[in-house]
């Protein structure tokens, strides 16, 4: 088994799911990866797929749970073997973990760039534009940019061990992405995208849920910026939120690479 890992956090959109493990199991890291798949309470045939996938390590929440929650079960299995159930230890203590969405496709060297880039928590940058994935230039160093894509991110298990996990106050979606790069910075711990694109759809998830799910998420994430007001003193996002950081807001999505 690799101990080169990628974590993916599914609900629904199967299609884009199996888009996302074939790029997945694409990388060209040396050793090859592992991939755990977090089923988040899928009700579509996403779980009557990933259990015929003799490959993907794959954890299956019902209820479904945050994200911050997900993000933590998989990180505490790898990085401080925290285990669910004593049957599924898979070996010693990873150095690093890639978590990434799924409703992305990863060009074939992401993994091995960030590997190498040697940051603690090191992203690549995602665009709605798939020609931008197939130039495979290497990434410029020189023009990596303050502020992280958690739809796609490498971090170290120093970077965890000195952080500490997600705020799982955070319920649902939305914010707790922010909230830890703040708390990154404050940390002493540098996060930075490369300018390495990867194909990013967005949204996908609060777009295949019915109406009143999607209600129901879009008002979390509403509590979810005044939690983090109420946490710093101003708002997620804001004028002052990058003032923290010294630095000017990211350019938007399809303006990034």
């Amino acid at each position: 088994m690799s101990t080169n890992w990628i974590v993916v956090l599914t609900r629904n959109n199967l299609e884009l799911t199996q888009g996302a493990v074939r790029s997945f199991r694409a990388q060209d890291i040396g050793g090859g990866v592992s991939i755990m798949v977090i089923d988040n309470g899928s009700t579509d045939a996403t779980a009557a797929w990933l259990n015929t996938q003799k490959d993907l390590y794959v954890v299956y929440h019902r209820p479904a749970r945050s994200v911050a929650e997900s993000w933590n079960t998989a990180l505490r299995w790898l990085f401080e073997r925290k285990w669910i159930s004593p049957s599924k230890a898979i070996g010693p203590e990873a150095d690093y973990a890639l978590v990434v969405n799924n409703d992305v496709v990863l060009r074939p060297d992401t993994y091995r760039w960030l590997v190498e880039d040697g940051g603690g928590f090191v992203t690549a940058v995602g665009t709605r534009e798939r020609a931008k994935i197939e130039n495979h230039l290497p990434p410029d160093p020189e023009k990596k940019r303050p502020h992280p894509d958690f739809s796609c991110y490498l971090i170290r298990r120093s970077t965890w061990n000195t952080v500490g996990p997600f705020d799982e106050n955070f319920k649902i979606a939305y914010v707790e992405d922010q909230d830890y790069h703040l708390r990154m910075h404050r940390a002493g711990v540098h996060a930075e995208a490369l300018e390495l694109p990867f194909l990013h759809l967005g949204a996908q998830t609060v777009k295949a849920v019915p109406t009143e799910d999607r209600k129901r998420i879009l008002e979390q994430a509403a509590k979810n910026r005044e939690y983090f007001k109420q946490k710093y003193g101003f708002d997620s996002g804001g004028e002052e939120y990058y003032q923290q950081f010294g630095t000017p807001p990211p350019p938007e999505p399809d303006a990034r690479i």
